[in-house]
């Protein structure tokens, strides 16, 4: 089976859906690549965000204390 993303305007969306399950097909909410998206956004903190220096100057910290 194949897995399709199909944007479907808001208005024709349940004539959509209907002709999709006769035909047959499953219909998922979200997929799982979108449902893992938003858990990923959900965890980060907000505030600043470090740049790449400094996560490079954490690193080195913390390796150097090994």
């Amino acid at each position: 089976m194949e897995t399709l993303l199909i944007n479907v305007p808001e208005q024709k969306s349940s004539l959509v859906k209907q002709l999709l399950k006769e035909l047959g097909v499953t219909i998922e909410n979200k997929t799982k690549a979108r449902q893992l998206a938003e858990e990923i956004n959900k965890s980060v903190k907000s505030g600043p965000k470090p740049d790449l220096d400094e996560i490079v100057a954490e690193i080195n910290t913390f390796r150097s204390g090994q």
